[in-house]
């Protein structure tokens, strides 16, 4: 590796970033999208902490170890994206 690579690599670090946020991470499309998953998100989290029954019998248990908010953003955080819209769809539908 030459010795310019090294040098130079904290302004191509800092270039990439750039252009990454401008043209991925807050390009509108994706923005967009990420508002909507968000959106998602919010409405199971609420859902889950009127109806905490709908979690099952596994998650009861860790509600009484780790608490009611703990426990849905655990069950959450291990949804596949299909898999929460797919809950998503089924508790809009219920309402």
């Amino acid at each position: 590796m030459d010795a310019f690579a090294v040098v130079n690599r904290p302004k191509k670090n800092q270039e990439l970033r750039k252009y990454l946020y401008a043209n991925l991470y807050y390009h509108p499309t994706v923005k967009q999208v990420n508002t909507r998953c968000s959106q998602v998100l919010q409405t199971l989290f609420q859902l889950y902490l009127r109806e905490p029954n709908l979690l099952g019998v596994k998650w009861a248990k860790r509600q009484k170890k780790l608490g009611l908010h703990r426990t849905i953003c655990d069950y959450l955080s291990g949804m596949t994206d299909r898999y929460a819209m797919d809950a998503y769809t089924r508790m809009i539908k219920r309402q």
